[in-house]
């Protein structure tokens, strides 16, 4: 009997193909104050919040700019790149299409809500989520438990009985830490780094066999 009751996904890095455009624009927002970020770092950005990356990097690099000003600027770099074009990542849509109708789904995204609408209103990405949970919707962000928990109680399901797709590592110890079945996506980090997720993929194909042996073992 199948016993899983709904699907959740991360966006950036595991709906639509952004970390790579929100590297272009966080270096061009660290150029302007004369910073060069070492290569480690960035993996510290990934999966986190609006409010947390900006309060992370002020601290982090000494940047006498308020955080608002950094936030401003952010977004505008952001959004002129996101103007060149998103993409879905490869096989979501397909996979969307076969999981429609068998279990529920909900979008939990660090991404700002603002952002998030943007995004939905002024490029080829759409909204096919009912239940959905941005930066705005909670007061702690990943890897605290508390987005997942809310859309568990959006979705009315419970957790154990839930996949959730994660591309970070702050995405996928939310999920756990919410009691959910994780699947890290390598889209971003690497299968090493994603150790911490139930299971790991290198792709939608590998995302799909997982899904529906687990649906058919109804664990």
């Amino acid at each position: 009997m199948q016993t899983i009751e709904a699907i959740v996904f991360d966006f950036d890095g595991v709906i639509v193909d952004t970390e790579p455009l929100y590297e272009i624009a966080e270096k061009r927002l660290f150029a302007g104050y004369g910073i060069i970020v070492p290569e480690e770092d960035w993996k510290i950005f990934k999966g986190s919040s609006e409010a947390d990356f900006y309060h992370l990097i002020k601290e982090r690099y000494n940047i006498t700019a308020s955080e608002a000003e950094l936030r401003r600027k952010g977004r505008q770099f952001l959004l002129e790149t996101f103007s060149g074009g998103i993409n879905y990542l490869p096989g979501y849509e397909e996979f969307v299409k076969k999981i429609d109708g068998i279990v529920k789904t909900g979008l939990v995204t660090a991404t700002s809500g603002k952002i998030l609408a943007w995004i939905f209103q002024n490029t080829s990405i759409r909204n096919s989520f009912k239940y959905i949970v941005t930066a705005e919707d909670v007061k702690r962000s990943k890897p605290h438990p508390e987005p997942y928990r809310k859309i568990f109680d959006m979705l009315n399901v419970i957790p154990t009985k839930t996949i959730v797709i994660e591309d970070s590592i702050n995405g996928i110890r939310s999920a756990k830490a919410a009691g959910a079945i994780t699947i890290g996506l390598c889209s971003s980090f690497s299968a090493k780094d994603l150790d911490l997720a139930d299971y790991v993929a290198q792709d939608y194909s590998e995302i799909e066999n997982i899904v529906f042996s687990i649906l058919k073992k109804g664990i």
